[in-house]
């Protein structure tokens, strides 16, 4: 079964070709994700001196975003209002669901991660290193990648919730 999944990272870079060799390194780093094959899409990959870095930049973070309001709604459905609320939540599928939004809040990079800050270590961007990109825009880039795993399965929500075998509520 192949999987293929798409991550936009911030990296520091002399040129082009450092700032892949850096998320090169991330990937084959990461004690998590682990893919069969990362290819960096090089007319996708942008200089902070290209028009359209901010843009891209800006759309990676809201996407991720997008994705943690979804399953803060998807919570919300399964009855979880308030924090005090997540007291009393079993272990199983909405655990994973917030477990999930965790990894996105605080940085933890996962299979469903679309924009990462390699820089920071975020899913977003400070406005310290904001600053420093308009200082040096030289030195930053967005590359984006698309990753494949080939066989075994990737450490996403679905796979997580069939490795421990739990169930989706029913809608």
């Amino acid at each position: 079964m192949e999987m293929i999944n798409t991550h936009l990272l911030l990296v520091t870079g002399a040129d082009r070709h450092e700032a892949g060799e850096r998320v090169r390194h991330f990937f084959a780093k990461n004690f998590l994700v682990k893919y069969d094959r990362v290819a960096i899409i090089e007319e996708r990959t942008l200089s902070a001196t290209d028009g359209d870095f901010w843009n891209h930049l800006n759309d990676g973070i809201s996407r991720n975003r997008r994705v943690i309001r979804e399953l803060l709604a998807e919570l919300q459905e399964s009855g979880y209002e308030k924090l005090p609320d997540l007291v009393g939540m079993e272990q199983g599928y909405d655990s994973k669901v917030l477990h999930t939004i965790t990894h996105l809040l605080d940085g933890f990079f996962g299979a469903d991660t679309f924009f990462y800050n390699q820089e920071e270590g975020s899913h977003d961007l400070s406005e310290r290193l904001a600053a420093a990109i308009k200082a040096k825009p030289n030195s930053f880039w967005l590359v984006e990648t698309e990753c494949t795993i080939l066989s075994g399965h990737l450490p996403s929500q679905l796979d997580l919730i069939r490795k421990f075998d739990v169930t989706p509520p029913e809608s």
